[in-house]
């Protein structure tokens, strides 16, 4: 017989469910686009029986994908058990878009597909197959809950799924077998144990807050200063959710920093910027006036080996100078918050600090911050960026066009913005409350307007300081 098997969620994953209600769900996830020919059968549906076997195979490879959640009785700390009644059916699922088919329909059923909380029951993903889409297209949905993963680890979920040559390389799936989870005694034990050899630990880990005390003061500095109220920011999020994307030419990015500086995070960040202040003008606020506009910005914070499932992230905050009217000196400001924050201020130090501790002590360490984070409003807006491929992946033979990711938004905000690039592109996804912020396509075509005018001015390459007037 098998030896019994749990796995201890991080202090970190473990917060992604402290944080997430009815109105809020706590999923990552993406919208993948394939072309539909080579697996689109004779009488013109997709082979999701082909891509149902393919997946079960690829499960092989990302185990956490066959577990659920079980609770330490008593202290209440979460682990992860196999699946007994582990169903792939359950969790790949498959649905068609009405005629036409066009993007707009398929952005309205992806935000209800994201509306919808996963069932902790069982294995907290699921896969949405879409067909019906326009242009020999098929989509991919795709949810996994932020215990799960974070969005390098999504990266390991896709290296799972795709390949890189456009030949199908098909691998039946192995014979598996749940092995059974320890009793009620025996995880109350595991975790008591773990705490105490935590706090054995307290002393060694002394140095470590000697080194990172600025950081530790600068996350919980910045992580009790309430931002700005404005439309990026809610009383409470509904349960309903709008989604979007746009895409930016990768190669239009890289001009932009090569000519006007930064990295192509900054470049992110300062249309992003542009953005905002268009958004918030168009609807009568006082943009110049504006001050304290914070950025949540998740830094990977993964080691090398440090293995493809849970959460290795920093969470960083960034104010973003949405008062500048001059679109080059608002890309230097947001050089100089972003290199203080990296080099200077060590906030991913205190971050990973903190993490770290509660791991050895108690959650409570960190969620209970972010629950007084989100109590207080200390952001306006979460921007993430993962790189991804630069090369075309195929599924089964069929290559993936795009992917637009997803961030969950917190019960008090309104927003939310991640990126991945991929085979020479930068793809946006927009999350958005859909009764707090109803004009989430019109602050992509912001987005946008405000790309435009970057690219122009790299296009013109004209020395920064005749551009004072612009």
């Amino acid at each position: 017989m098998p030896d019994a098997f749990c796995e201890r969620l991080s202090a970190l994953d473990a917060t992604f469910l402290d944080v997430e209600n009815e109105n809020a769900p706590m999923h990552v996830g993406a919208t993948l686009l394939f072309d539909a020919k080579p697996l689109t059968l004779e009488h013109g549906g997709l082979d999701i029986e082909r891509i149902t076997r393919y997946t079960l195979a690829a499960l092989d490879s990302i185990p956490r994908y066959r577990q659920r959640l079980a609770w330490v009785p008593g202290l209440g700390h979460p682990v992860w058990i196999d699946d007994d009644r582990f169903n792939i059916n359950f969790h790949l699922r498959h649905t068609r878009l009405p005629l036409p088919g066009d993007e707009r329909t398929l952005k309205r059923l992806v935000g209800r597909l994201f509306s919808q909380r996963l069932d902790r029951s069982r294995p907290l993903w699921e896969f949405w197959v879409v067909e019906g889409v326009e242009n020999d297209t098929f989509a991919l949905v795709v949810k996994a809950h932020h215990s799960m993963v974070d969005g390098v680890a999504g990266v390991a979920l896709l290296q799972a799924l795709l390949q890189i040559a456009p030949t199908a390389t098909e691998t039946p799936p192995k014979q598996w077998k749940p092995r059974p989870a320890p009793n009620r005694l025996a995880l109350l034990r595991g975790e008591v144990k773990h705490r105490i050899d935590g706090i054995r630990k307290l002393s060694r880990f002394m140095p470590r807050v000697r080194d990172n005390f600025g950081g530790l003061a600068g996350v919980l500095g910045s992580g009790m200063k309430p931002a700005p109220r404005n439309l990026f920011i809610g009383d409470d999020v509904s349960p309903y959710r709008r989604f979007d994307w746009t895409t930016f030419d990768l190669a239009d990015v890289k001009a932009i920093k090569n000519t006007l500086g930064g990295t192509i995070n900054d470049v992110v960040l300062a249309t992003t910027t542009g953005a905002v202040r268009r958004f918030l003008q168009a609807r009568g606020t006082d943009v110049d006036e504006v001050e304290g506009f914070k950025a949540f910005l998740p830094v990977n914070t993964r080691k090398p080996g440090g293995g493809s499932t849970g959460n290795h992230v920093a969470m960083l905050l960034a104010e973003l100078p949405v008062s500048e009217r001059n679109p080059v000196r608002r890309l230097e400001n947001v050089i100089g918050v972003t290199t203080k924050l990296k080099k200077e201020s060590n906030q991913a130090g205190g971050a990973e600090l903190l993490e770290d501790f509660a791991d050895m002590t108690t959650k409570r360490v960190i969620s209970e911050l972010y629950i007084a984070s989100m109590r207080i409003r200390t952001y306006n807006v979460v921007v993430t960026n993962v790189p991804g491929p630069p090369v075309p992946l195929y599924m089964l033979g069929a290559q993936m066009k795009a992917i637009f990711p997803l961030v969950p938004i917190m019960r008090n905000q309104n927003f939310g913005i991640a990126l991945f690039s991929y085979n020479g592109c930068l793809h946006w996804g927009f999350n958005a409350d859909w009764l707090g912020f109803p004009d989430v396509h019109e602050f992509v075509e912001d987005l946008e307007a405000s790309f435009d005018e970057y690219r122009r001015l790299a296009t013109a390459g004209a020395p920064r300081a005749s551009l004072d007037h612009v």
